[in-house]
């Protein structure tokens, strides 16, 4: 007997029998994000980067007013995918939903941040005359996006006016009398993927912001587990650095259990540098806009004492240096007996 067919074996349903090219249409018109893991057959058919683009595309590029005509035009959004067509309540669900996902990586979050800048250029600066210079420049603007370093991180939750900023004059045809000698200023946050094309003025306002990936300001999405564990690796903050200001860590910030817990575990683990960067960091919670440093409970004071080394303990220390405005006035005076004991 010849070798058994793994088609009689492995017997597939009607929906796996059909065209790649098929589910993946199905897939685009029902967002149903769990169809690529009911079956092996389902999830090669619909593993596909362009696929994955599309929908980062959908669910975290902002809804600014700017976006509402001629932005997302068929070949950077295609068809059946209607970005106006979600609810926010839809969109926060998917965004909560991909972010879990394990294809959802900070690498290629960078590169659909890429190319929502470059597609919001093509878009949205015709009609403006740059310096030569200036211009050869937003033609090729991958070095910046390739350095993290010299990048505004807002790391209290305030931008700046932009990390490069593109002075342009309104081409010949759209000029008038009044015009000026800079009619519009271009700022980019390459670590925010945000755009801004504004009138030049003194005060900066954050409105009309292109941007990827962008929030619900009411009921955000929700950071995944995934970048709030070991192995704690630095894409792992870059990507939760990104999404700190927009997503939500805590349910509200009455209830603390998913910080708190975290907490506790890198405290007994004796994860000092995790530990440390967390609590530089401010994040949002589910139910309040306002964002607020990494926060220390009660219980926490009580645990570095339990578990310090004694005078030099590192985690001891650096709460006093770094936070002491959070600490209760007599957890105070028991961490410094704590360092000042022989």
């Amino acid at each position: 007997m010849g070798p058994s067919d793994s088609s009689t074996n492995n017997p597939c349903s009607r929906l796996e029998s059909l065209p790649v090219e098929i589910l993946q249409l199905i897939f685009l018109h029902s967002l149903e994000v769990n169809l690529p893991r009911a079956s092996p057959r389902l999830g090669n058919a619909l593993s596909s980067p362009l696929l994955y683009t599309w929908l980062i595309r959908l669910v975290f590029s902002s809804p600014n007013p700017g976006s509402r005509e001629g932005f997302f035009t068929p070949d950077f959004l295609p068809p059946p995918l209607d970005f106006w067509a979600l609810s926010w309540e839809e969109r926060a669900r998917l965004q909560t939903t991909l972010l879990a996902c394990r294809w959802c990586t900070f690498t290629l979050l960078r590169k659909c941040q890429r190319e929502y800048v470059n597609h919001a250029i093509r878009r949205k600066c015709t009609g403006l005359v740059f310096r030569e210079e200036d211009q050869a420049l937003l033609s090729n603007l991958d070095p910046r996006f390739d350095d993290l370093e010299d990048r505004d991180w807002a790391p209290d939750m305030k931008r700046g006016k932009g990390d490069i900023v593109f002075p342009a004059q309104l081409e010949e045809s759209l000029r008038t009398p009044s015009s000026r000698s800079v009619d519009r200023k271009v700022a980019i946050w390459f670590h925010y993927g945000a755009l801004q094309i504004r009138e030049p003025n003194e005060i900066f306002y954050e409105n009309d912001l292109f941007r990827l990936p962008c929030a619900n300001v009411i009921k955000p999405g929700r950071i995944p587990d995934k970048v709030l564990r070991s192995p704690w690796s630095d894409a792992q903050f870059w990507f939760l650095q990104l999404l700190s200001s927009d997503f939500y860590l805590d349910e509200d910030q009455f209830s603390l259990d998913r910080s708190s817990d975290i907490t506790y575990r890198l405290i007994r683990k004796r994860k000092f540098e995790p530990f440390r960067r967390l609590l530089c960091m401010s994040f949002r919670s589910g139910n309040c806009r306002v964002p607020s440093r990494w926060p220390l409970q009660p219980v926490h004071y009580s645990l570095v004492r339990r578990y310090g080394s004694g005078s030099g303990d590192r985690f001891i220390n650096f709460i006093l240096e770094e936070r002491w405005d959070d600490i209760p006035v007599e957890v105070k005076q028991e961490l410094l007996r704590y360092v000042e004991s022989p």
